[in-house]
């Protein structure tokens, strides 16, 4: 089903170029797309409080070269919303990642990309036995998997004094000498406040983060994603394996984010890639550029080394 898309981009430069709407797991997923159908298929996830707003300027950016995906997640921007509050699992998160596959691509896997809490439900996705033969590669910004991290908590509580040595060194946390002032401006002024405040005084931002009409119901939405899945996930950690190509992209100064949240996932990702940057952690919307970079150099370098995705032999039968 087409619907008109609201912008603030008058060109339209920044439109996709279809907009559907796909049934997921008891909620309708409003779509976007850019690119050419035959193109490589890219699904895009976005994180709490956020839209598929969030990821228009890597959409285009990668346009040339993949059939970029987007989507709002349920409860977000024009999806429909759950009643109840264990609508927003993890688990149904993946179920609609996976329904929205199957529409979109059946019979090809996506690469997929997710950025905080879309990172999150995505590691529940690549950890669930269809992704062998859905998901050909996933690339997680400032996003953990829960699980991993519950587990090495655990690890961390039954043995204090590497706890404490691990406490104890800066770089543990992040890398940054005057981190301190960078954790307060970020936490103070996200790129749409930042928007916001410069704009309402007649400027122009040097990023423009967009903020959709839907905002107030999308942070309520983050809210209850996070308390439901949060506590839940660190105090009941599950052992999550994938075999999928997985490659973090993290943000060695994110105060939202420390690096050391990614150190337990090595031992149960097969294939692990590790891309540490100085950066905001908003990155799709500060550093659209460096994203869709990092997103298409490592898709071309496994498909270069003619990688095979976990089952593709059983999927060309």
């Amino acid at each position: 089903m087409n619907r008109p898309f609201d912008t603030p981009d008058p060109a339209g430069t920044h439109r996709p170029v279809r907009t559907t709407t796909v049934r997921g797991h008891g909620v309708d997923l409003a779509v976007y797309e850019w690119g050419r159908r035959g193109d490589e298929p890219l699904v895009l996830v976005h994180g709490l409080s956020d839209t598929h707003r969030v990821w228009t300027d890597v959409a285009v950016l990668l346009a040339d070269g993949f059939r970029v995906i987007t989507y709002d997640v349920r409860g977000h921007g024009r999806s429909s919303r759950p009643d109840e509050p264990h609508g927003y699992r993890l688990d149904l998160l993946a179920e609609d990642f996976f329904a929205l596959v199957d529409a979109v691509s059946p019979h090809r896997p996506v690469h997929v990309c997710g950025h905080g809490w879309g990172a999150v439900q995505i590691w529940e996705a690549v950890c669930d036995a269809r992704a062998n033969t859905r998901i050909a590669s996933f690339t997680a910004i400032a996003g953990p998997n829960l699980d991993h991290v519950g587990i090495t908590l655990r690890e961390l509580i039954r043995d204090p004094g590497y706890a404490a040595q691990l406490l104890t060194d800066r770089k543990f946390w992040r890398h940054s000498a005057n981190s301190a002032q960078i954790a307060a401006q970020r936490i103070a002024f996200p790129p749409r406040v930042r928007t916001w405040v410069i704009e309402q005084l007649g400027g122009i931002a040097r990023v423009h983060a967009t903020t959709a009409p839907t905002w107030r119901t999308d942070l309520a939405t983050g809210a209850r994603i996070a308390c439901v899945n949060l506590a839940h996930h660190l105090l009941r950690p599950r052992q999550r394996r994938t075999a999928v190509p997985v490659q973090l992209v993290v943000d060695t100064t994110d105060v939202f984010v420390p690096p050391f949240l990614y150190y337990g996932s090595a031992r149960w990702v097969d294939r692990l890639w590790r891309n540490s940057i100085p950066a905001d952690h908003w990155l799709p919307v500060t550093e659209p550029l460096l994203v869709a970079e990092a997103i298409a150099n490592f898709v071309e370098d496994l498909l270069d080394a003619d990688v095979p995705y976990p089952g593709a032999d059983a999927a060309d039968r």
